[in-house]
């Protein structure tokens, strides 16, 4: 019985200094002091942010052609906008047929010199930068068999021509 009453007293006394130990809550003392606060004015601005999203590309490549803008056509021919000056003149000796593009629109030959590259659309050559070459026409001459284009010939302004082939 005596151990129970030591057991009974430990547990008594651990509840006591549980619930006594912070007997008494001390009062904090909280000094004011005076901050000095800057009172400032917000001010909103009306900036107009561009999203990206909504932006229109444009292809400053001059080197090589957009590859977005499709090759048939009219839009081929068109000359893109901001590109000023004309195009360059190459001598006629100096131009290589490099291949074909035909659909049921369109029958364009690619050509390729030391000056850049070149389209024959529609019987009028373009530059890299879909600017009009003046001086040359041309047309494409397709096989009767096969129908496939088979050569191209360029007329200048001078009356010089000359006929293309694809070289192997």
């Amino acid at each position: 019985m005596k151990q129970k009453n030591y057991k009974n007293l430990f547990f008594i006394i651990i509840i006591f200094l549980l619930l006594f130990s912070c007997a008494e809550k001390k009062e904090t003392v909280v000094q004011k002091q005076s901050v000095p606060v800057k009172k400032e004015v917000v001010e909103t601005s009306t900036v107009s942010v561009k999203s990206s999203i909504f932006e229109k590309y444009v292809y400053d490549g001059l080197s090589y052609r957009d590859p977005f803008v499709p090759l048939s056509g009219e839009k081929v021919a068109k000359a893109k906008l901001g590109v000023t000056g004309e195009a360059v003149v190459p001598p006629i000796g100096s131009l290589q047929l490099k291949g074909f593009i035909v659909d049921k629109q369109d029958k364009i030959a690619l050509f390729s010199s030391p000056y850049g590259s070149y389209l024959l659309v529609n019987g009028k050559l373009y530059d890299r930068q879909n600017r009009l070459v003046k001086g040359y026409s041309g047309k494409i001459v397709f096989n009767n068999i096969t129908n496939k284009p088979q050569s191209v010939i360029l007329i200048t302004e001078e009356n010089e021509y000359k006929e293309f082939t694809i070289s192997e």
